[in-house]
């Protein structure tokens, strides 16, 4: 019942929120903000050269040893990166696309809308009055004097956040930042940002931002994975480092900043298989992701706990899909759904539906690998877990009707996951692995994209968290 009325009071905040904005939206804009925006929207091959320019650490993205993520197909039609260097480079594009994403949500033009909505279909498709909400809260930073920065300043240093937000995964960072040596890219971001504290000139983008904008990127780096909250791949400790921050209580600019960073860096994510519209950022990813947010501002309250904050989210992601979040069973198909992308009591259903087709002893260790609470997780937070479960229900091969590969994903992806976070549980309990270095299923997920029956095959866990298929 606790659960249920936290996921209410979270809906009721989330649709007090929503309507404020909205209302807000219909104001006339303010000199400030008007000399905020872009001067123009960049377009086409010119405006990408010109950020290639501006921001050269772009180009970093642009090599063949980048860590690419396994989700999603590359098939734009001639992609930037492919227009500029001759060959196809997956996170150069998606880079470029969260920067392009972010110029139209602060333009906030209907042209604007149109643009970023248009190859979304119908009925998937962000409302406008999302698409305004998602502008009044880039103005709304644009507009703070956080620190004495101008609207101008902090345009810059949203900019800067997405540019550098990626360095992990291209080889040539990894050479620059020498002492920064995590293999997860986000940890890698935190620790090159430590070092560019010290010595700026390592990054061109980050050298010429003013001070305070220096001191508020390093300030959010790695603060939380906001992308595991919103697909639930762990437990209460995702908002462990974020309560630990004292920064929801003490600096919600500071935090709003960040979850504005990453909204625009997930608008983006296909950036390789669309470069002029959001393919992700539909209706249903804005409320996800608005529910994360709003679950990350409970620890506004120094009273509150990363539980406080885990289960808030839980409750309201379990409401949409018809499901009881104090029940385990219920609880554990609201992590699979998150990770899936499910939203609706239809697709809860299915979800209920397809599980049930694997023998008791599967579900009995899914359920123990996934139900956790805070003091039980052991290690961090896996990665790319939500790919491999999406590259399985988006392979066409597995079934003509979503229900089929739906349940496809779940007979073949579930039981792989929960087998491999068992057998990662044990090295951890008898020290034979790092617990600061976290399970990656990247390799996984290009597996159940392409030749998902290797997922029956044995596996192994390498030094650097990778899960390899033997």
């Amino acid at each position: 019942m606790q659960l249920r009325h936290l996921g209410r009071i979270l809906s009721i905040v989330l649709l007090a929120s929503f309507c404020l904005s909205a209302c807000k939206c219909q104001k006339k804009q303010t000199p400030t903000e008007a000399q905020a925006k872009s001067a123009s929207i960049s377009e086409g091959l010119k405006g990408v050269t010109k950020l290639v320019y501006q921001y050269p650490e772009i180009r970093w993205l642009a090599n063949a040893e980048v860590r690419k993520t396994e989700e999603g197909n590359a098939t734009a039609d001639k992609p930037y990166s492919e227009q500029l260097f001759g060959q196809k480079f997956i996170e150069f594009d998606r880079s470029i696309m969260s920067l392009h994403c972010l110029k139209l949500i602060l333009d906030g033009s209907e042209t604007s809308y149109q643009q970023f909505t248009a190859a979304q279909p119908d009925n998937v498709k962000l409302t406008k009055m999302s698409f305004q909400i998602l502008h009044e809260q880039g103005m709304a930073l644009l507009n703070s004097n956080y620190q004495g920065m101008s609207a101008a300043e902090m345009q810059q240093a949203l900019e800067t956040a997405l540019v550098l937000g990626d360095m992990g995964k291209s080889e040539k960072a990894r050479a620059i930042f020498k002492k920064a040596t995590a293999p997860d890219h986000d940890d890698f971001h935190g620790q090159a940002m430590l070092i560019l504290k010290d010595q700026p000139g390592l990054s061109r983008s980050f050298a010429r931002l003013p001070f305070r904008s220096k001191q508020l990127l390093i300030k959010v780096a790695n603060l939380a994975h906001y992308g595991h909250i919103t697909h639930l791949e762990g437990g209460p400790s995702m908002f462990s480092k974020l309560k630990q921050s004292n920064i929801p209580a003490t600096d919600l600019t500071a935090l709003s900043f960040d979850l504005f960073v990453h909204t625009c860096d997930v608008a983006g994510a296909l950036g390789h298989v669309n470069n002029s519209s959001s393919v992700v950022y539909t209706e249903a990813t804005h409320r996800a992701m608005q529910a994360m947010a709003a679950a990350s501002r409970v620890l506004s309250d120094p009273s509150k706990t990363e539980v406080d904050a885990y289960d808030a989210y839980v409750a309201i992601r379990a409401s949409w899909l018809g499901l009881n979040p104090a029940d385990r069973d219920d609880r554990v198909l609201t992590r699979i759904a998150a990770m899936l992308r499910l939203f609706t009591p239809e697709e809860g259903a299915a979800l209920k539906n397809a599980i049930l087709q694997l023998n008791v002893p599967d579900r009995e260790m899914i359920a123990n690998q996934l139900d956790v609470r805070l003091g039980e997780e052991i290690g961090r937070t896996p990665t790319y877990m939500p790919a491999v479960l999406v590259n399985l229900y988006n392979n066409n091969n597995l079934g003509a009707t979503s229900p089929e590969r739906l349940s496809q994903a779940v007979i073949r992806g579930l039981p792989f996951l929960a087998k491999v976070l068992q057998q990662h549980k044990g090295q951890l309990l008898q020290q034979q692995a790092d617990p600061e270095v976290p399970l990656n299923f990247n390799k996984v997920a290009g597996v159940a994209k392409s030749t998902p029956d290797l997922l029956n095959n044995p596996f192994t866990i390498t030094a650097d968290g990778s899960v390899v298929i033997q």
